[in-house]
């Protein structure tokens, strides 16, 4: 059978690094150096191996029940043990035609134990999702969570995620709070583009970030920090609604269902769409009164405000009878002219389910709301807007205006390679 082992930890001062051993089967999956590491801006030398164990296994889990394969670990925390198949049965109801089998073979199973001490921790990215979960929790006080998991196999500067951190803290300012900071290469040390994602996409219909890993990958970094400072309740913010139920690695049948020491996860707002997201949002800001910075584009260290979730989000807070320059979207010229521009241009690449649960949404919202509107204008082109059939222009456009020319391009290119060989 194939295999995953943890063969070594590494933890010095605020640091963990795991190195680790596969199959031969498995290596493609994996980049060459088979080493995933987690930095916090806490000590957690004095931490059990049974709770660092547990961000190894959360990344790699999926990967051995989607290949039916052993992970094998020396010790590991009893509660997130005993999680893991009610995970597993979670991830087989979500995708079907993908069966989860394998195993996870503990030398050591550890009873970790602690009374609660904070109430909870919220993992904060400073978009609208995690800006709803940071209000409706706000009683709570929870410690605010911001991770970058895209370094490669060590940490090098990034501007994104500067600017994340610089906010997260900021934001913990305004309100009383603490941060927890993590950084990590949970997001690059799988090679998931050209090999999971060619093996399973398929029958997964969907990516291997976004149906099986980015859930456990983000959660489970948190743990040991949340273990640490004895945590009741780690909160993660919805992505999906009920409205339009799709496979999502984070989700609540598998986030409620995470355990770790004496902790518990939770998938918060779940019951709420994005238009639903937004007032909340507006309505919190416009009664405190505070400056407010929705950080929507991922990736970059401010909102671009012309791909399609900077639209929607423009668009959402426009529909909602605020203005979006007050939330975070500079656009330095004409609102009405820039939304028509970027709209039309991105399109051609919205998919009929963004169409459903999202578009329509903010469409049916703005004539609710009508007479609040603010931006009238925008919002009358806006509500005539057909989205089938300014995609299907769009595309027959991009594909008269890119897709030809291109592809005479590789075939010029490969004719001149044929020309050459022969000569």
């Amino acid at each position: 059978m194939n295999h995953i082992v943890l063969d070594k930890m590494v933890v010095k001062d605020n640091r963990v690094d795991y190195f680790f051993s596969v199959s031969k089967n498995l290596q493609k999956y994996f980049k060459p150096a088979n080493h995933l590491f987690l930095q916090y801006n806490y000590d957690i030398s004095d931490l059990p191996p049974s709770i660092l164990a547990i961000p190894f296994v959360a990344n790699v889990v999926p990967l051995i029940w989607i290949t039916d394969s052993t992970l094998q670990i020396r010790d590991l925390d009893q509660s997130f043990y005993e999680c893991l198949g009610k995970i597993r049965d979670a991830y087989q109801a979500m995708f079907p035609n993908v069966t989860f089998e394998g195993r996870i073979a503990v030398d050591t199973v550890v009873n970790n134990s602690y009374t609660p001490e904070l109430e909870a921790a919220s993992l904060f990215s400073g978009g609208l999702d995690a800006l709803t979960t940071f209000i409706r929790i706000r009683d709570k006080k929870p410690i605010l969570i911001t991770e970058y998991g895209w370094h490669e196999e060590e940490i090098e500067h990034s501007d994104v995620w500067e600017a994340d951190k610089a906010n997260a803290i900021n934001f913990a300012g305004v309100h009383g709070l603490k941060n927890i900071l993590i950084q990590s290469n949970y997001g690059t040390f799988i090679n998931a583009g050209r090999t999971i994602d060619y093996d399973f996409n398929k029958r997964l219909g969907d990516s291997w970030w976004h149906g099986l890993h980015h859930g456990l990958a983000i959660i489970s970094a948190a743990i040991p920090l949340a273990f640490k400072l004895k945590i009741e309740c780690i909160y993660i913010a919805s992505s999906n609604s009920p409205l339009y139920q799709v496979p999502c690695a984070s989700d609540p049948t598998i986030d409620n269902e995470i355990r770790y020491g004496s902790g518990r996860v939770f998938h918060d707002a779940y019951e709420l769409s994005r238009q639903n997201k937004v007032k909340v949002v507006v309505d919190y800001y416009s009664g405190v009164k505070q400056p407010a910075n929705i950080r929507v584009c991922f990736k970059k260290e401010e909102n671009c405000c012309k791909c399609e979730k900077c639209l929607r989000t423009i668009m959402g807070i426009v529909a909602e009878g605020h203005n979006p320059a007050d939330y975070g979207f500079y656009i330095p010229h004409n609102l009405t002219q820039h939304i028509i521009a970027s709209l039309n241009d991105e399109v051609k690449f919205f998919t009929n389910t963004f169409i459903i649960i999202y578009w329509n949404i903010i469409q049916n919202r703005m004539k609710e709301n009508y007479d609040n509107i603010q931006l009238r204008e925008l919002a009358d082109w806006f509500l005539d807007y057909d989205f089938v059939a300014q995609r299907r222009r769009a595309l027959l456009i991009y594909r008269v205006t890119k897709f030809y020319p291109i592809l005479k391009r590789k075939i010029n290119t490969q004719l001149t390679r044929i020309f050459e060989q022969s000569n």
